[in-house]
Parts: structure tokens; C-alpha cells; sequence
């Protein structure tokens, strides 16, 4: 029987339907099926009928053809259904349940949420899996097919999400099929389910990890060769991928080779650093601790530091020494502090050429954080005529009192503000002092031992050189002479309530000076109608939150007048929040301007 011709018809009467029986009548794309179906009835006589009915529909006059249309699509729909197949394609399998704990009474209703979620495309898939996740609803076994499936799945952290928590909590009872859907040639889906079928059967196959890692694709080689790194007995095997043509195999054989940490372990790493794996073997190396491969490199680096003569044709032995360095990391034996010392006080070493690769050794000295390497790394400045000014002095804050780092280095930022060496100087000092949030800075206790310790001379010398951010970051007490200085740079124009002019207010809530309440409140109503005033919003929301929570409660009211006139309607309603708070404002609260509930406070506000 011809199943396109039904079809056909099908879409006819629906056509039909739509457009009105009124047009049924004498309707010509109807009328062109009637030759086929009275062909088709020579053999099957319920073709005749659809015959029959469609000539009665063409013929009808207005007033039946609802009538011969409806009887026309009753049986053309009786008989589709007869020829419509319900079953699936293939065998059917036995469903393999190793826990009984497997089945649940779970709905399906409630589980086509998250199935879905698993098996299709499209965005909010994840929280719907982290839900079906906290209500346990991966014990059902129905979950673990697609489940096992999303380990596929195009978005990254669904599928580590499914890789890291979901499967291994199922355990078990997901153990066979992760086997059957396993494919040695596929890709990063395959891989993950290597490495938790190893997770959760462990040495029982060892057999597959060994087929996966000699004859499976890229990816599952390097799960496969990575999971070796668990038994120390395959060390052999290790070793042998270390050496094979694909780059990504090599790098992780040489990083399983660094967890085995053996003496061949050692020797194969020291031979890559020293081949046309140096820079794959560098990080291996620097997770590797064996005595004898750091005192090799060690050994080696000198006997290059020995050829090398400054020259810049000498390109080659600059990124020998440059990469051994880096093999050196998280390395703080005493050999290692030793020699760093000595190429920094190598005259052909301390060139322009290896300007780099000098950074990078007096950081690992930095790291160290030995007495010996902070009093070397100190000197620096003065052994090569203010080079590395910024290692020195980060080492001097670690040895020297606060007294004598002031001491030493504020004659060089006094005397040559102009001078690259103070320039870059007064970077290190921005970036040491830098602050995510500001004006968490009011809420921290004195001896919040997270803070550097610094002379209160520091910020005299700031308000010299008018160095106005390193003066509202380092202000701790009032003083005359800095609250002069901040109150004048705050009267230029504060109400425009720019990044800078914030600043200055917190300084000077910081110190207690009286006067800022009211001078803040000055510049928020002055800022009405401003070009500020409409970029509130979008222009450092938390920080200006913020520093309006240090208004003490007698501002409540003004507070809100102001909240009233902002356009943007969130905003509003954050600063009118803001104000009745500043209505329950202790008296200690307004007078310290501590308290961890405004900054928990805050913090809420900051992606409102």
C-alpha cells in the first residue's frame, strides 16, 4: 500500500480544514489524487472508498461540504493509523542493574526533567543537573545511560561536573555501562570514562588501560598513559611513551614520570630537558624532588653559565639558562640559593640581553623566603646601580624594620622622582598597597597582620611628591599637614564623585576627621543634576555604597531625599535601603565606623 499518497491526501484535507470547507467544492489539487487512488483500488478496495469520499467533497454543494469533508477526514485518518508502527529498531537487551538500590519509585515525570537535560542541547541544562543531583535523583538507574552519555557533552562543565561529582556517586552499579559505551578511538568523552572506570574498578583493569594506551586515540592514550602513573610496576611502560612521536603523549609520560619519582624517572626527565623535549620537560621537572636530578641541572646550568660571555650571538645560552631557572622553581634546597646568587653576580650574566631571565632569578630568591636569599636579593639595587630596585625592596620589607626601609630607599624617590629607578620604585609600592576594595581598609582592625608593616613617615613623603592615592592608601592617623593636603584635593570639584574623589573620602573617614559627613553630603546633593550624577550607576556602585554606609545615622533623611531624585530605579532602591539602615547606626558604629554586617552588607550589593 502507498503510503505517499495518503500523505499526500493528508495534507489536502488539512489544507482544507484550515481554509474552510466553503473552497471544498470543485477544489482542483483535490480532484488530482482521484486517479491514483482509483488505480490503487484495482488491488485494495479501501482506496476505492477514499475515492468515493474525495469525489463527494469535489462534487458537494456548499451547504454539505462540511459534512462530506469531515466523513472524508474521519476515514483517511482511520486508516493512517493502521499503517502507523509503534516499535523501536533493533534487539532488545537485558537492562544490567548490579544494585538494587538502583531502582527507585521516582516518577518518570519527575526524572524526563533531568533525562533531558542530559541528552539534549541548550541553555540551564547545568542547574537542572545540579538539582537532580542534590536530590539524589542519579541512583535511579535510568539516569545512568544518559548520564554516562553527557561525559560528551559539548559543554565543558556539564561534562567534568557528570566526570568529577555524578558518576562516582553512583559507583558501581554504573560500572557496565561506562564499558559499553567506552569507544578506544573516540575523544575527551572517552577519556573521561577510562579514567572512571579506573576510578571506580581500579587494578581490575589494568589489561584496558594497557590496550587504551597503545592503541587508542589521542585523548584516551593520554588518559590511559596518565592513569599508569598509579602503579609504580608499569614504570617501563612509562618510560617507553615517553619517547613516542606525538608530542601530547610524551608531555604526559613525562609528567607521570615526575610523580613516580625514581632515579629513571630522574634521568629520563634530565635527558628530555637536555633533547628536543626542554621546554614539554620543564614542568615535570619542577613537580619532581629527586636530589640528583636537581643537583644535574644545577651542574649543568653552571657549565653553560661558564660558556656564556654576555655576547648578544649567544641567543641559545641565554634560553639554556632561562629554562633551567625554570626547572629550579619550588626548588629551596641550598644549592640551588647558591647558585642563583652567583648569576646575579655574574658581570656577563647581568647584561641587557638576559634583563628576563634576571627578573625570574631574583623572584625564585623572593620565593624562598630565607633570611639569606631576602638580605642577598636587598642588595641588588646597590650592586648594580638601582637595577631590580622593586625585588630589592620587596626583600627589605621581609629583613630590614619598617625604620630602616624608610631609611634607605626614601632618599631615592625625594631626591630623582624622574628617574626610572624611583619610577618604577613607586610602582612597586602601588602594587604593594593596592586594594581590591578600598574601603574595606576602614572596617580593618590596626593590627590586621595581613598588612605590611610601614613607617609613618611614609605618608609625609607622599604629600611632598604629591603622590595622591599613596597618600589616601597609607593615612592611618590624623595628622595636620595630610588632612590639609587631602581636604584640598578633595574641594576640586567633589561633586563629581569620580573614582579619586572616593578615595579621598575614605582617607578621611579613615583618620576620623570631623568635617567629612557633612562634606560627603555636601558633594552627593551638590552632583544633582550633574553628568556624574545620571553615571552614578554605572561608575563605582559599591565603593560609592560604601562610602555613603559610613555616614553616621543623623544623615538618614537627607540620604533619602537624595535617593529620590537618582534615575536609575535599582540604584534607588539600594541607597534608600542604605538610609534606613544608617537609622538603626549605633553611636560606637558611627564614631569607629566598624562593623562586619556592613560590609557583608556591601559586599550583597556589589552585582545587584
Amino acid at each position: 500500500m502507498s503510503l505517499q499518497v495518503l500523505t499526500d491526501l493528508h495534507q489536502e484535507v488539512r489544507r482544507l480544514y484550515i481554509a474552510g470547507s466553503s473552497v471544498a467544492t470543485g477544489d482542483l489539487r483535490l480532484s488530482r489524487l482521484l486517479p491514483q487512488l482509483r488505480k490503487l483500488g484495482e488491488n485494495a478496495p479501501v482506496f476505492n472508498r477514499l475515492a468515493d469520499a474525495v469525489q463527494l467533497v469535489t462534487e458537494a454543494k456548499p451547504e454539505q461540504a462540511s459534512v462530506k469533508l469531515l466523513e472524508l477526514g474521519t476515514l483517511l485518518h482511520s486508516i493512517l493509523y493502521t499503517q502507523g508502527r509503534t516499535e523501536a529498531q533493533g534487539t532488545l537487551e537485558d537492562v544490567q542493574v548490579t544494585d538494587t538500590r538502583g531502582v527507585t519509585a521516582v516518577p518518570y515525570r519527575k526524572m524526563k526533567a533531568l533525562i533531558e537535560a542530559l541528552t539534549e542541547r541548550g541553555p540551564g541544562r547545568l542547574d537542572v543537573i545540579r538539582q537532580g543531583y542534590k536530590d539524589s535523583l542519579f541512583q535511579d538507574f535510568r539516569t545512568h545511560m544518559p548520564a554516562v552519555a553527557a561525559l560528551e557533552d559539548g559543554y565543558v562543565e556539564i561534562a567534568e561536573f557528570i566526570h568529577d561529582e555524578v558518576i562516582p556517586s553512583i559507583g558501581p552499579a554504573v560500572i557496565p555501562v561506562l564499558h559499553r559505551q567506552l569507544n578506544l578511538q573516540g575523544g575527551k568523552g572517552d577519556a573521561r570514562k577510562l579514567s572512571l572506570i579506573h576510578r571506580l574498578q581500579g587494578p581490575a583493569n589494568a589489561e584496558l588501560i594497557l590496550k587504551a594506551a597503545g592503541e587508542g586515540s589521542t585523548e584516551v592514550r593520554i588518559a590511559a598513559v596518565d592513569i599508569l602513573g598509579d602503579y609504580p610496576e608499569m614504570e617501563d611502560v612509562v618510560l617507553e611513551k615517553s619517547y613516542e612521536r606525538k608530542k601530547e603523549i610524551r608531555r604526559a609520560a613525562l609528567s607521570v614520570l615526575s610523580r613516580l619519582g625514581t632515579g629513571r624517572a630522574a634521568d629520563r626527565l634530565f635527558e628530555a630537558l637536555m633533547g628536543k623535549d626542554r621546554e614539554v620537560a620543564v614542568a615535570p621537572i619542577q613537580a619532581c624532588f629527586h636530589p640528583t636530578l636537581t643537583q644535574r641541572i644545577l651542574d649543568q646550568a653552571e657549565a653553560w653559565l661558564a660558556d656564556f660571555d654576555g655576547s648578544y650571538v649567544m641567543t641559545g645560552a641565554v634560553e639554556q639558562l632561562s629554562v633551567a631557572m625554570q626547572c629550579l622553581k619550588g626548588k629551596n634546597d641550598e644549592a640551588v640559593r647558591v647558585f642563583l646568587e652567583k648569576l646575579l653576580c655574574s658581570p656577563a650574566f647581568m647584561v641587557k640581553k638576559t634583563t628576563a631571565a634576571q627578573q625570574y632569578a631574583a623572584q625564585l630568591l623572593l620565593d624562598m623566603k630565607q633570611p639569606e636569599s631576602y638580605q642577598f636579593v636587598e642588595s641588588l639595587y646597590r650592586r648594580w646601580g638601582g637595577k631590580h630596585i622593586s625585588y630589592s625592596f620587596q626583600a627589605a620589607l621581609h629583613c630590614l624594620s619598617p625604620e630602616e626601609v624608610y631609611d634607605k630607599f626614601d632618599p631615592l624617590i625625594r631626591r630623582a622622582k624622574e628617574q626610572a629607578v624611583a619610577k618604577e620604585l613607586l610602582r612597586t609600592l602601588h602594587d604593594l598597597t593596592k586594594d581590591e576594595a578600598p574601603y574595606l581598609t576602614v572596617y580593618r582592625e590596626a593590627d590586621d597582620s595581613s598588612t605590611i608593616a610601614w613607617d609613618p613617615r611614609w605618608v609625609h613623603l607622599f604629600v611632598d611628591i604629591d603622590e595622591e592615592e599613596l597618600v589616601c592608601q597609607f593615612v592611618r592617623e590624623p595628622d595636620t599637614k595630610v588632612v590639609d593636603y587631602l581636604l584640598k584635593k578633595v574641594r576640586v570639584a567633589p561633586s563629581q564623585m569620580k573614582w579619586r574623589t572616593v578615595q579621598l573620602f575614605i582617607a578621611l573617614f579613615k583618620i576620623g576627621h570631623e568635617e567629612t559627613p557633612e562634606l560627603l553630603m555636601q558633594a552627593l546633593e551638590a552632583s544633582v543634576g550633574t553628568r556624574e550624577f545620571w553615571d552614578f550607576y554605572y561608575s563605582g556602585r559599591e565603593e560609592k555604597l560604601a562610602l555613603m554606609s559610613l555616614l553616621p545615622g543623623s544623615y538618614a533623611e537627607r540620604l533619602e531625599k537624595f535617593a529620590h531624585q537618582l534615575a536609575y530605579e535599582s540604584m534607588k532602591q539600594q541607597v534608600l535601603e542604605l538610609a534606613e539602615r544608617l537609622k538603626t547606626k549605633t553611636s560606637d558604629e558611627s564614631e569607629t565606623g566598624k562593623g562586619a554586617e556592613w560590609i557583608e552588607w556591601i559586599k550583597s550589593k556589589m552585582y545587584c
